[in-house]
C-alpha cells in the first residue's frame, strides 16, 4: 500500500504530466470524442488527480455533473481539494472503489470515461462491462491507452534504441500493448457503433510527457539489466543533445475507442 508522500508525489506527478504539451493535446482529443454538453452526467473511472474531471465539468454545465472514481480514497482527496481549488467542486462528486465493481445503480451516467486506466487492470473486458452496467441505453464508453511499442525516437543507435524501448514494453509500466487491444476488448463486452480513433502525439521538448518518459525509459532498462550503466549514458546523452539543438523528435500512438450500449 502507497504511504501518503508516495500518493502526494503521485498526485503531483498526475497534475505536471498534465500541463504538458503533448498531453494537453491528446486530453483534448479524448474529451472531443466523448463530447460532454450541458446537463450530461459522466463518469470518469481512474480518475487519478481529476484532472480530466476539472476539464469536463464547465461542459456539462448547467444542470449536469461528473463523478470521478478512483481505487485509492487519498488521491481522491487530493482531487477534491484540486477542484476546491478551482472554483468546480459543484459540479464534480467524487467516489472510491473498484473498476470492476462500480458502487453506483444500472443506468446512472449518459457517458463513462477511462483513460490510461485499461492498461493497468488484468481483466479489462470486467472493467468494461462494468462501464457498459452504468450507463443508459445509447450512452457512450469511450476508452483511451498507449500503445507503447509504437514509440518512435530519432537516434543515431538504432539497436541500442530498440533494445531500450523494447524492454520497457515488455517489463515496465504494465500491459504496454494496451491501446492495440482496445477495439477488441470493447466488442467482447458488448458495445456497438465501435470507433477506434488513433492519435499521434510527437514530443519535440524536455518537458513533453514523452520526453520524460523516454528518460525512464533507459533507467528502466539499466535497471532491468538489459542495458550497461554507459549504454545507458550514452543513450540519454544524445537525446539530451539532441534537446539542446533543437532536433529532438519522439512520437507515441494512443488509441481513443468509444463505443455505444444498446
Amino acid at each position: 500500500m502507497a504511504g501518503a508522500q508516495e500518493i502526494a508525489e503521485m498526485a503531483s506527478a498526475l497534475e505536471e504530466r498534465g500541463r504538458a504539451l503533448d498531453q494537453q493535446q491528446i486530453n483534448s482529443a479524448l474529451i472531443s470524442k466523448l463530447a460532454p454538453t450541458p446537463g450530461d452526467h459522466l463518469i470518469e473511472v481512474g480518475c487519478g488527480s481529476g484532472l480530466l474531471c476539472r476539464l469536463m465539468a464547465p461542459m456539462v454545465s448547467p444542470g449536469g455533473q461528473i463523478t470521478g472514481l478512483d481505487i485509492s480514497p487519498e488521491i481522491i482527496t487530493f482531487a477534491q481539494n484540486y477542484a476546491m481549488n478551482t472554483g468546480l467542486a459543484d459540479l464534480i462528486q467524487w467516489s472510491t472503489g473498484k473498476a470492476e465493481f462500480l458502487p453506483f445503480k444500472d443506468m446512472s451516467f449518459d457517458s463513462a470515461l477511462a483513460a490510461r486506466l485499461l492498461l493497468h487492470v488484468s481483466t479489462p473486458e470486467s472493467v468494461l462491462k462494468e462501464l457498459k452496467r452504468v450507463v443508459r441505453i445509447g450512452g457512450k464508453v469511450v476508452v483511451m491507452d498507449w500503445d507503447f511499442e509504437t514509440v518512435v525516437v530519432d537516434h543515431p543507435d538504432r539497436a541500442l534504441t530498440r533494445r531500450v524501448l523494447h524492454w520497457r514494453c515488455d517489463h515496465y509500466g504494465g500491459n504496454n500493448w494496451s491501446g492495440r487491444q482496445l477495439l477488441r476488448h470493447m466488442k467482447a463486452a458488448g458495445f456497438s457503433t465501435l470507433e477506434g480513433i488513433p492519435f499521434v502525439s510527437v514530443a519535440r521538448n524536455a518537458k513533453d510527457s514523452l520526453t520524460l518518459s523516454l528518460f525512464r525509459s533507459a533507467q528502466v532498462a539499466r535497471d532491468g539489466g538489459e542495458i550497461t550503466s554507459s549504454e545507458h549514458d550514452a543513450w540519454v546523452a544524445e537525446i539530451n543533445s539532441a534537446l539542446t539543438a533543437d532536433r529532438f523528435f519522439a512520437s507515441i500512438v494512443y488509441f481513443i475507442v468509444s463505443g455505444v450500449k444498446v
